[in-house]
Order: C-alpha cells, then sequence, then structure tokens
C-alpha cells in the first residue's frame, strides 16, 4: 500500500490550510492554477466547466497557450473523444484518476483530441477529477505532464485533497453569491442615498459602502484614507451608545443619532446593534437655501425637508428611508404640504417649491 512521505505529508496540510483562505470563483480557480504544480509535479493545470451534450465550455489553463481561443474551439468539438468525458458519461465518480486508467496511449494517438490538442499542449498524461456540485455545467480539474505517467504516490496525494477541493469549490461559490448579493445590497442602498457601515466588535470598520466611505472623508477629513479605523469623533460617540443599547448603561434616551454639521449639508448616523455586529446607517441632509425658501411658504421644517426630496424625484418610500420616517408619515405631511399650497398633485407641489427658490 502506497504512503506518503513526511515532506508530501506536510506540503499536502500547507496546501489544505491555504486551500479554505476565503476566495470569490476567478480567484479560487486562480489559486488553484498556481498553487497545485508545487503539490504534484505537473507541467500543465487546466480547470473546465463543461456542458458535453451542447459540446460547450470554458476553461482556464496555466500556462495559458498562446492561442487559447483556437484551443476552446477544438476542445469544445472534440471533448466527447476524451475518455474522461465518456467516463464521467457513463456513470464514473469524480474521484482522481489517470488518464492511463481509461485507456492506452496507443488507442488515444488514434484521436482527432490527441492529435490536434493534447499532443500539442504536451498533456499525453493526465490525473483528472471531478467538483460535483449538483449544477451544471460539469467542473473537473487535471493534472498534465508530457514525459512519463503519474506514479501511484502521486494519484493518492490528490485523492486526499479531492474532498478538500469539492469544499473549497462550493465555498468559492458561496463567497460568490454573497459579494454579487453585498454589491446589490450596496446599490440599493446608495440608490436611497444611504451609506452603510459594519463595524467589528473592536468598533473598527469591517464593511462600508462606497458612500459611506466618501461621507467619513468629507466629514471627518482627518481620518486617512483607506484607514479601517472609525474617526475618533464618531469612535467616541459609538462606544457609549452601545452600552446604552446592550443593556450595560442605562439609557436616558431612546434617540442613538449623531448630527455632524458640514459646508450646506447635515451627516445623520443611526447606530443598530445586530447580532453580526454594530451597524451604522448614514444619511445626508442639505441645509441649503431650497428647505429655508420652501419655509416662507408656511411649511414645518419635517414639511420643507420632505418637499425638497420630492423636488428630487424621491418616491414616499425612499423619503421615508432618508428622513427615517415610515412612509404614511410621509404621505401625511404630504397631504398638509397640498393643503398648505392649495394643489392636488406632486407635480403641482414641485411646481410650487421651485417657484419659491427662484424668488
Amino acid at each position: 500500500m502506497e504512503r506518503l512521505s513526511q515532506p508530501q505529508i506536510a506540503a499536502l496540510l500547507r496546501f489544505v490550510r491555504d486551500l479554505y483562505v476565503p476566495r470569490d470563483r476567478e480567484r479560487f480557480i486562480s489559486h488553484l492554477l498556481r498553487a497545485l504544480p508545487s503539490l504534484v509535479a505537473c507541467e500543465l493545470v487546466t480547470f473546465n466547466e463543461a456542458d458535453p451534450a451542447a459540446r460547450t465550455s470554458r476553461s482556464w489553463l496555466n500556462p495559458m497557450p498562446a492561442l487559447k481561443w483556437m484551443t476552446d474551439q477544438i476542445w469544445n468539438r472534440l471533448m466527447h473523444e476524451h475518455p474522461y468525458v465518456r467516463h464521467q458519461q457513463r456513470g464514473g465518480d469524480a474521484r482522481p484518476i489517470r488518464l492511463s486508467e481509461l485507456t492506452s496511449l496507443r488507442l488515444l494517438a488514434r484521436t482527432d483530441l490527441f492529435n490536434e490538442l493534447l499532443r500539442p499542449l504536451e498533456a499525453e498524461h493526465e490525473i483528472l477529477m471531478g467538483l460535483p456540485s449538483g449544477h451544471d455545467p460539469v467542473r473537473g480539474i487535471g493534472v498534465c505532464r508530457h514525459r512519463r505517467d503519474f506514479a501511484d504516490r502521486e494519484k493518492l496525494l490528490l485523492t486526499l485533497l479531492h474532498p478538500h477541493l469539492i469544499q473549497a469549490d462550493r465555498n468559492a461559490d458561496w463567497v460568490t453569491r454573497t459579494l454579487d448579493e453585498l454589491r446589490m445590497l450596496e446599490r440599493g442602498v446608495e440608490q436611497l442615498d444611504r451609506g452603510l457601515i459594519a463595524l467589528n466588535s473592536g468598533c473598527a470598520v469591517r464593511l462600508a459602502t462606497t458612500k459611506a466611505r466618501q461621507w467619513l472623508s468629507a466629514y471627518f477629513p482627518d481620518r486617512p484614507n483607506g484607514s479601517g479605523r472609525l474617526p475618533d469623533a464618531l469612535h467616541r460617540w459609538v462606544l457609549p451608545a452601545l452600552k446604552r443599547l446592550d443593556g450595560s448603561e442605562p439609557v436616558p434616551s431612546p434617540d442613538h443619532t449623531l448630527t455632524v454639521e458640514g459646508a450646506g449639508a447635515r451627516l445623520i448616523v443611526r447606530l443598530v446593534a445586530d447580532r453580526a455586529g454594530p451597524l451604522l446607517f448614514l444619511h445626508e441632509q442639505r441645509t441649503d437655501g431650497r428647505s429655508r425658501s420652501l419655509r416662507r411658504l408656511g411649511l414645518s421644517p419635517r414639511e420643507a425637508e420632505v418637499l425638497t426630496w420630492v423636488t428630487e424625484g424621491k418616491t414616499n418610500p425612499e423619503i421615508a428611508v432618508i428622513l427615517g420616517l415610515s412612509a404614511r408619515t410621509v404621505q401625511t405631511h404630504l397631504e398638509r404640504i397640498f393643503r398648505k399650497l392649495g394643489v392636488e398633485t406632486r407635480t403641482a407641489a414641485v411646481t410650487a417649491a421651485v417657484n419659491a427658490s427662484r424668488g
């Protein structure tokens, strides 16, 4: 029975530890293509997502062929000839297997696949393994050599690694989906002119949307760009506010907001305690002449704010989020605005607001 040497075991453990560093799909594939030759001596590594029935695929190779587009075309046209593809179509398992265990080099040399693709790539000897995920297309990894086949010990090394490759591949899927969802969330938050900052247990910035970072730079200019620390003034406010929220100190007020005045605008920061860590919600309110001019129409400060955002084209739910109100409260303010201005529609109210600003 084959056994790994101590250096091989040590190399395998290092590889597995590094394999579980969180990566999205593209970074995961790039890491595998670079790292596998350090574990198993080979001249080419391939990662493939294929739909054999449709003869379509996406391929990543290291090193990259000079004419990869031509390589892709040949593979799509001839993948049905590959013994491993046939092995999979017959229900073979995904564990590492040598190409020589599926066919002889003599028979393989008679195929167009060998003469048009494998021999030019110097990939006559291969160990191939699948990454079953329950999704189409089928994923697989290949390590390839030119002059000599892979030894039993090298196959054993990859067989021990294989379950970790499957799990790391699924992790990469999860990371990719999560990052996509976060990007969607960020776009949604910023459409509402809001910013979001997630803090860790030490109140350092863990995640922040683009707009939140822009506002931190604008309202706290002494904070170094790219810093993971909150600005000192914001940090001094967050710590006691968190103690009030978690019950470790008496709560003197239900208000957990901070207002930072700026030129022509103010930044409102609202703290929310979440099980995953503290969250800061940020939004900016204009304090320029538009709101003051609207108050000359007999509107209250809040009604002037609501009408200001109506002139910006915001809907009631969007204004509610921006001002920290309910949509019903915004509608109530809007009805009062209509009565005070003697109008019946949002368009007419906007017209009155624009005329007041010009006056």
